[in-house]
């Protein structure tokens, strides 16, 4: 497929509106909104931008309580709120490429999918390894998850990877051979290191050297502090 000539492409470097799926699809939808008055033809969202990533899990032990909470405020691929940013999409023209943790049948996964201006979602995929203590609430992608570059119309090929995938030879290798033109690279929030006080694979420092461009989220002092209130 052949891309346009120039295409304008948005970031959304924004806070997610953590444990409310509703609070946090509004926001979604402005942010997309707002990016095709700005002229952009593709916007991307970082890695579970709704509901917020769980930062909780690098610090602590299992929280019960808060990981069922999250469970029950994340997207379910087949919802209204999912169709909802579809009709954004087509409303607006603007091409979505949506950072989520999805719940499938109240089982979790880091996901992307990437929908048309059209309002036709043209690529689901899932984290295929989540990272270290990610695993303790969220699943494993399948094979299907390796179909990861989508054919848009009037851009060129996009795709898009979630985090320390993109220190995965192989998986970026397989994404380049299916032709990919634009890349999406999600990231959940990163903070500087403590004099090593914080684990090193999960500070600004610690993911500038694995990549050149980051795409990430902000997130409030609270969340980084773990003082979420449930």
């Amino acid at each position: 497929m052949t891309p346009s000539k120039d295409v304008r492409v948005a970031l959304a470097q924004e806070a997610s509106i953590d444990f409310d799926l509703q609070a946090s699809f509004d926001k979604t939808c402005h942010i997309s909104a707002e990016a095709s008055r700005a002229g952009a033809q593709l916007i991307g969202f970082p890695e579970t931008f709704t509901l917020g990533y769980p930062f909780w899990i690098w610090s602590r032990g299992i929280d019960v309580d808060l990981t069922k909470h999250y469970i029950k405020n994340s997207l379910k691929r087949d919802s209204p709120e999912m169709k909802r940013i579809c009709a954004t999409a087509a409303e607006n023209n603007i091409q979505v490429h949506l950072g989520y943790s999805e719940n499938d049948d109240d089982s979790l996964y880091i996901a992307q999918s990437h929908i048309g201006s059209d309002g036709l979602i043209r690529m689901n995929r899932r984290k295929i390894k989540p990272t270290h203590v990610e695993r303790t609430i969220f699943g494993e992608g399948s094979g299907s998850s390796l179909l990861n570059v989508a054919s848009v119309p009037g851009v060129g090929k996009v795709g898009g990877l979630n985090c320390w995938e993109h220190t995965q030879p192989l998986l970026k290798y397989h994404t380049y051979a299916q032709g990919e033109q634009i890349h999406v690279a999600v990231w959940p929030p990163m903070m500087p290191g403590k004099d090593g006080e914080a684990l090193w694979n999960t500070t600004a420092e610690g993911q500038y050297h694995c990549l050149t461009w980051l795409h990430q989220q902000p997130i409030g002092k609270a969340w980084y502090n773990n003082e979420t209130d449930t």
